[in-house]
């Protein structure tokens, strides 16, 4: 049996795993954006953890541009499950999630 997915609903299916399996712990949403937002004004970066395990960094560069690293366990567990329809979704939701701005979108190749 053939079966066809919009693109919207493939979307919010992404959406709903991004919620479900790669939101940080302790979570996150409109009432942290100010602790995000201070924190890397004070430190530089931020790092996201999932199960206690670093997941997503995000860093602010000398020229205050927001960029944002995907660890490999996540990206290769996402891609692996939706291809790279993914990726623009997800800097989306995190943009959403954490109230910061990214710039730059990059896949980090092997861990810290």
């Amino acid at each position: 049996m053939k079966v066809i997915i919009t693109e919207n609903r493939a979307e919010q299916v992404i959406l709903k795993y991004l919620d479900k399996y790669i939101e940080p712990d302790y979570s996150w949403g409109p009432e942290l954006h100010d602790f995000y937002k201070e924190d890397i004004e004070r430190y530089g970066s931020y790092d996201f953890v999932i199960n206690d395990t670093l997941a997503y960094s995000y860093w602010l560069e000398d020229d205050y541009t927001g960029r944002l690293d995907v660890k490999p366990r996540v990206y290769n567990e996402l891609d692996g499950l939706f291809g790279n329809m993914w990726e623009d979704l997800f800097v989306e939701w995190f943009e959403k999630n954490s109230g910061l701005k990214v710039d730059v979108y990059n896949r980090v190749i092997d861990n810290p």
